[in-house]
């Protein structure tokens, strides 16, 4: 069996804006055709013999509205996924997107996509316009999220930290949204978030974007301190433990391109904390790369069947059959 953490859809009208945006510009496979369709991911994980999806909205195209206009966006993607649950109950599960800086109304929001709409997780960005899921604005949503139990998956956003140097080559996909998200993460840790709400369940995309590469040197930042002044300065300690500590209490997916970066995630955080993820859609011939993947990794098949389906299935508090069909 295998449940499909990380994929994306759009509502109509935002993924109708995406077809407009890019007819005609990058060939014909795309001409006319939005990847990010709730039919697209349907129809990919037939293919691909995916049983149960997990969907969300990586909202790239919040980064061009009006903050006016931002919370009415996040509402219509709420009921339309919530729509689209509803529609095919079992086998699809759709995450609320949100903004953990939005403010008490988007908190407001956050409630009413969970417990009014059923919905069974929170995408949020690693950041967004400059604000990050760490700063003193998003507290009362960790709050908030403690109560209602259910997983937050943070998503890098379409263009991130050091954005000013990625304009070219694809460097704003490729480097800058993994280092954004490693980035985020490591605040999260340093900044207390996972010792003062100790119930919230992350889940980070793409494998962490490479914190489990440098958790190290957070580590030794954090027992050095002032030794390390050559690093610059340590803040007032926040945490009561090693960031690594902290790490191990996260999840991440499956989603890097890479085995070994992959393998780095599972030797480090341990299969209970990995999930299968392929971030295809957009890019359908992903899917299939992301299972072989997992398929390749050194574990023994009680921890590949985790990772494929079991976690997730734990995190979304999904009562499945033990005798699931096999992949």
């Amino acid at each position: 069996m295998i449940i499909e953490w990380h994929t994306h859809v759009y509502p109509p009208e935002e993924a109708a804006a995406d077809i407009a945006a890019w007819d005609g510009k990058t060939g014909p496979a795309w001409a006319g055709h939005c990847p990010m369709t709730f039919e697209n991911v349907f129809d990919a994980h037939q293919r691909c013999g995916i049983d149960v999806t997990v969907f969300s909205n990586a909202a790239h195209y919040m980064r061009g509205k009006a903050a006016a206009d931002e919370l009415k966006a996040i509402q219509r993607w709420s009921d339309y996924a919530a729509e689209l649950q509803q529609r095919h109950k079992g086998t699809f599960y759709g995450f609320a997107t949100m903004l953990p800086c939005g403010g008490p109304a988007f908190v407001k929001e956050t409630e009413r996509a969970i417990r009014e709409l059923g919905l069974k997780g929170i995408l949020i960005h690693s950041s967004h316009k400059g604000h990050y899921p760490d700063d003193d604005e998003a507290r009362p949503f960790w709050e908030l999220v403690q109560d209602l139990g259910v997983p937050v998956f943070i998503h890098p956003p379409h263009v991130g930290f050091g954005e000013e140097r990625l304009k070219e080559y694809r460097l704003a996909s490729s480097v800058g949204r993994p280092a954004d998200l490693c980035l985020a993460l490591s605040r999260l840790i340093v900044r207390g978030i996972l010792e003062d709400f100790p119930r919230a369940t992350i889940v980070a995309s793409h494998g962490g974007g490479g914190i489990c590469e440098v958790v190290g040197r957070l580590n030794y930042a954090y027992e050095l301190q002032e030794e390390c002044y050559f690093l610059g300065s340590y803040a007032p300690i926040k945490i009561k433990h090693e960031p690594g500590h902290y790490l191990k209490r996260m999840y991440f997916d499956s989603v890097s391109y890479h085995p070994p970066a992959t393998q780095l995630v599972v030797d480090t955080v341990g299969p209970d904390h990995v999930l299968y993820g392929s971030d295809a859609p957009p890019l359908t011939s992903l899917k299939p790369r992301a299972i072989k993947l997992v398929e390749g990794l050194r574990l023994s098949d009680a921890d590949r069947e985790k990772i494929f389906w079991r976690n997730a299935a734990k995190l979304l508090k999904l009562d499945l059959p033990l005798g699931a069909a096999a992949h």
